[in-house]
């Protein structure tokens, strides 16, 4: 580092209650190009703070009574780009009149907008929408998901924008990178219910006070899967411990804020949700209550599809969406792999029950665990044998609404016998029964263990099917996903026209004529 910047990021780092004083005379521009590689999250956020209040009063200070909402948004504008309150060279950062400490008298709120905004969304929204102006610049911002794990971006306007998405990665528990439009939001949407995308929602709601939004059972099943992240030790020393460390704000009271701010949208049905941002959610079929999300700025269109299906499953017909939006950013979790073959599932698990037992079957307890027990049902297995779910895997079938002949694990069974079947989540066998159970019958050559999802590499379940993990039961692993399958994930690619952006994959390189964008990456739209 050059000289003067080490010493800046020495003294805010071990002198951070001097923020004020250490930042005079700097544009934030130019701190926050010394320091973002260098100083904790948490840290930067702080200094955001101090530069945000002051660039709102030196704007303030231009404005005159009586002054209109456009000129008061081009003055305040003017000033953020004079005294470099921006975090690139090509844009200021969002204009909220609403924030200044005496801003203009508010212009009436259209009643037909008004009725778009969900009730729930009003108090909060409504200052920003009646604040704002005709967009001219779309920014999208991709602070994570670029691989799997942790998936987030922002969709910025001139006036505000949305985060879709705010997860933590379950394998190295990251979250989403920071970047000061982060803290300019004005509501949170939510695809679906996994925690590498739900589950850096405590952590974003220490400071952040707007509401979040998803459709169906997703409310209530990110819920429950937070209240099970956090009673299992997430975060894991010694982030706990340390007191810039982001993840460390994933506690119980965090939780509850998550709790008391969710929006329920409806499947098909457009939404105000931030100024200008008209968001219509359509059935992504990943799992129960997953969306996909059109997002309509002033005739600009970018379709989010977060983790989708077209594919025929146990539990959906597979999703159809839309091919005319001007820019689809899509889940590729497995572009370019070899194709699922459910049938080929179905004839293992015959083949497993007919021949072992105990089995178990570790699975995803959302989604996966669903999947697995209809077809368990649909094979006339159930009818045969003792199928069992137990956990956060009953659980969310409960909340998901899914019944059949199984049932759920009675809590003084401490033991599998040859007629069980136990669908447990845990998919990874990291923790919890299926990993109980498997290390009682790993000797017992009649007992059968199959696990039926993605499995991060040296996780047990993929040391296990690996042969790095010694057992005498038999193994089998069920090649299942509640993602597109290549083909035809490539042939719904195809027929989208506009830009094309591939997020969430392990893909090495992006194929011709798709952009994989890196952490932090921006792309930039006219309206």
């Amino acid at each position: 580092m050059e000289e003067d910047d080490f010493k800046l990021v020495d003294s805010l780092k071990r002198h951070s209650e001097y923020l004020e004083e250490v930042l005079t005379d700097r544009p934030y521009l130019e701190t926050r190009t010394a320091t973002e590689s260098w100083l904790p999250d948490a840290l930067s956020s702080r200094i955001l703070g101090v530069y945000r209040n002051k660039a709102l009063a030196a704007a303030q200070a231009r404005l005159t009574p009586n002054m209109k909402t456009e000129k008061a948004f081009k003055t305040v504008q003017k000033t953020f780009k004079e005294t470099g309150f921006q975090s690139n060279q090509e844009s200021v950062l969002p204009v909220k009149l609403q924030e200044l400490p005496s801003p203009p008298e508010a212009p009436a709120v259209d009643p037909v907008v008004f009725e778009m905004i969900p009730q729930k969304l009003r108090v909060g929204l409504l200052p920003s929408v009646a604040y704002s102006t005709k967009t001219k610049r779309v920014e999208v911002i991709f602070i994570g998901g670029p691989r799997i794990g942790h998936s987030g971006i922002l969709i910025m306007t001139d006036t505000g924008g949305v985060l879709i998405d705010y997860g933590l990665s379950v394998a190295n528990q990251r979250i989403p990178e920071w970047v000061p439009e982060l803290e300019m939001i004005d509501t949170v949407l939510v695809t679906h219910s996994h925690l590498d995308h739900v589950g850096g929602l405590p952590i974003l709601y220490e400071n952040y006070k707007g509401k979040w939004c998803s459709v169906g059972v997703t409310g209530a099943v990110t819920m429950a899967l937070l209240e099970d992240a956090v009673r299992v030790g997430t975060p894991r020393p010694p982030r706990r411990r340390d007191k810039w460390d982001l993840v460390s704000r994933f506690k119980e009271r965090n939780i509850e804020k998550v709790s008391k701010n969710h929006v329920k949208l409806e499947i098909g049905k457009s939404s105000e949700v931030g100024p200008g941002i008209l968001v219509t959610p359509v059935d992504a079929c990943h799992i129960p209550g997953s969306a996909s999300y059109i997002v309509d700025i002033e005739g600009v269109k970018i379709l989010y599809t977060g983790d989708f299906n077209v594919d025929k499953s146990a539990l959906f017909e597979g999703a159809t969406l839309p091919t005319d939006c001007d820019m689809v950013i899509f889940d590729a979790t497995y572009w370019g792999r070899e194709d699922f073959d459910r049938q080929n599932v179905s004839d293992l698990l015959m083949d497993v029950v007919h021949n072992s037992g105990p089995v178990i079957i570790p699975t995803f307890a959302v989604g996966r665990s669903q999947e697995i027990l209809i077809m368990l049902d649909t094979l006339g297995i159930t009818e045969q044998r003792n199928v069992m779910t137990t956990g956060l895997a009953e659980r969310v079938t409960k909340l998901s609404g899914f019944s059949g002949k199984w049932q759920g694990m009675k809590k003084n069974k401490v033991a599998l016998e040859k007629e069980d079947i136990l669908v447990s989540g845990g998919g990874m066998m990291a923790g919890g029964p299926a990993r109980q159970h498997f290390k009682e019958h790993r000797n017992n050559p009649d007992a059968a263990i199959v696990p039926c999802g993605y499995l991060a590499p040296r996780t047990p379940g993929w040391n296990l099917i690996h042969g790095y993990e010694p057992h005498e039961c038999r193994v089998e692993y069920a090649r299942l996903s509640a993602h597109s399958s290549a083909s035809n994930l490539r042939q719904y690619i195809n027929s989208c026209s506009g830009k094309k952006v591939m997020v969430h994959t392990p893909h090495p390189s992006p194929p011709k004529g798709v952009m994989m964008p890196g952490p932090k990456e921006r792309i930039v739209l006219k309206t």
